[in-house]
């Protein structure tokens, strides 16, 4: 799971600049510094960016130091006990702060809080407030004192969407961000609790989707990556013609977006319209991220996953048959409940055939509340982490063939800064390269005239040359910086 701390420091330079305060002016005087700990997913850091936009908007001051801020919200993944886990160790590391007088006021927020509201009470009494996630506007208020106590909602699912007209900080670099574009989930996945912890699937707007990249790219943003539990069933509850093919016809035509990429598309809403405008449009990233979750159909039909026309391989055929330049990107589950050696083998081969630019592996956790959860045949967890091992394997032996296969080759990256090892390398993405789950393209030179101008390139296009590659990174050279 990843694990991020939300900020906005206000005096540094690029990454963290005031700039990525949008629609979220101080009201009134300074009232206190706090901070907010993500844990979780694209969509939860979202949520997070929307609640620091409310306490800056209340008068506080956001701070990336822990030990100076005044109050701390932690927003807590419920979605496996991995991250209960960590969510649960997060607060406790937290509640010590409070303890020893550094922290005034903790509060907790998020799926964790949804899955299990009154049972955390008696657990973490040093807990000054927990917040479901359908009240994450309302924790300025209780930031400022103005408010105190539990807020859950009365409703017997989460309706929580937020909109453009929320107010909201970016955590993440200036020049790119995610968009959620629906809440919840309808799909009937065995192994999961998301549409519990999230509700019923309801779509934003277009008008509201088009307003906020609107804003976003006025404040320097080039990058969309469009998130959603369900990304391509977008528009399915708003009628009138509305779905994914209709908001990113929209988005092109609004022109603002240079790179528009879809995180987390079900597989029944990968149509021949969709790839088509994927593979036609020069704003779209080649890219696809669909999590087929297996490909043995025994262990997807037991999972309550998409068969027949939609099952992995047939869908793999038909991205490859109508848009050969789309690279994938997937997720699977091994040690699910029944899963025999032979469904290993199988998933070994199909991961082994080469479809895939990046493959992420999830070993199954069983979630109480899940149909899966009262399936017999449970698999020990050094079998599920070999059979882990396994699967990624075969993924790294077809990846390091791709590698090979692009050096020499051009490619267009978008500059993300500084690699994380040395200020002497620059970290960038190509199209295949979503930020913070997939490899980097790592510029290991610059033209003299870029050098000597002293230019911030974070967020600038630019064309490479593949020299090698690095694990799942590419070594590049820099040709040109796009004006």
């Amino acid at each position: 799971m990843k694990k991020n701390l939300t900020i906005l420091d206000q005096t540094s330079s690029a990454i963290f600049s005031s700039d990525k305060l949008l629609r979220a002016p101080v009201r009134g005087a300074f009232i206190g510094r706090a901070a907010v700990v993500t844990l979780g997913c694209a969509k939860n850091q979202v949520d997070s960016e929307v609640m620091l936009g409310v306490l800056a908007r209340r008068g506080f001051q956001i701070v990336s130091d822990l030990d100076l801020a005044d109050v701390a919200i932690v927003n807590t993944c419920g979605f496996l006990q991995s991250s209960i886990e960590e969510s649960l160790q997060r607060i406790v590391e937290l509640a010590d702060l409070k303890s020893s007088g550094r922290l005034r006021k903790l509060i907790v927020a998020g799926c964790l809080v949804e899955r299990f509201k009154g049972e955390l009470r008696p657990e973490l009494e040093e807990v000054d407030s927990f917040v479901s996630v359908d009240e994450i506007l309302n924790v300025g208020a209780l930031a400022a004192g103005e408010t105190a106590g539990d807020l859950f909602s009365s409703a017997e699912r989460p309706y929580f969407i937020y909109d453009e007209k929320c107010p909201r900080i970016l955590s993440t670099p200036s020049h790119y961000g995610y968009v959620k574009i629906s809440e919840g989930c309808d799909r009937p996945c065995a192994f999961c609790i998301i549409p519990k912890l999230r509700g019923r699937f309801r779509s934003r707007s277009q008008e509201s989707i088009l307003s906020e990249i609107a804003l976003l790219a006025r404040s320097g943003v080039k990058e969309f990556n469009l998130v959603a539990q369900d990304l391509t069933a977008y528009g399915d509850d708003l009628g009138g013609g509305y779905n994914i093919s209709s908001l990113l016809r929209a988005i092109g035509k609004q022109g603002v977006a240079e790179w528009v990429r879809l995180l987390y598309t079900y597989p029944l809403g990968i149509s021949e319209e969709l790839l088509s405008l994927i593979k036609d449009s020069e704003r779209i990233c080649k890219y696809l991220d669909i999590p087929l979750q297996h490909s043995s159909l025994p262990v997807i039909k037991a999972m309550r996953r998409p068969a027949g026309r939609f099952a992995p391989r047939q869908l793999v055929e038909f991205v490859r048959a109508n848009a050969p330049e789309i690279k994938l990107r997937t997720t699977f589950i091994v040690g699910f409940p029944g899963e025999s050696e032979r469904d290993v083998e199988d998933l070994c081969a199909f991961v082994g055939e080469g479809h895939f630019e990046s493959v992420g592996v999830f070993t199954y956790s069983a979630e109480e509340g899940t149909p899966a959860a009262e399936m017999s045949g449970r698999i020990s967890e050094a079998e599920k982490e070999a059979r882990k091992a396994a699967v990624m394997l075969a993924q790294r032996k077809v990846w390091e063939r791709k590698a090979f296969s692009l050096v020499g080759g051009e490619m267009r990256v978008l500059v993300d800064g500084a690699h994380e090892e040395s200020d002497l390398l620059i970290s960038a993405r190509a199209e295949f390269q979503a930020p913070e789950v997939d490899g980097v393209v790592i510029i290991n030179n610059l033209p003299d005239e870029l050098l000597a101008s002293g230019v911030d390139l974070r967020g600038k296009f630019a064309r490479v040359r593949v020299s090698q590659p690095l694990g799942y990174d590419l070594v590049a050279e820099c040709l040109k910086i796009e004006d």
